[in-house]
């Protein structure tokens, strides 16, 4: 295990970017730390979705509707369809 003082700053830990497990024991002013798991900043990021294919498989299927006094449908179809 690694030592420092309490007033050491958490740069001097030496961590590279990502998210760490990192287990640390005080007693008094001593601090010992050791790094149970590491996972790299890039790994940490989301994996790309494919398209679902919702667009192609419903494109051109709405059917606009005009109703002048219904204030909600007339803002879905200037929001919504062309």
């Amino acid at each position: 295990m690694k030592t420092l003082t309490q007033s050491t700053p958490l740069g001097t830990l030496g961590l590279p970017s990502g998210d760490h497990w990192v287990k640390f024991h005080v007693e008094g002013d001593s601090i010992s730390f050791e790094v149970a798991a590491s996972v790299p900043a890039k790994a940490n990021s989301p994996a790309k979705k494919k398209p679902a294919g919702f667009v192609q498989k419903w494109s051109g299927t709405a059917k606009k509707i005009e109703d002048a006094g219904d204030t909600w449908l007339a803002h879905i179809n200037e929001k919504h369809l062309r």
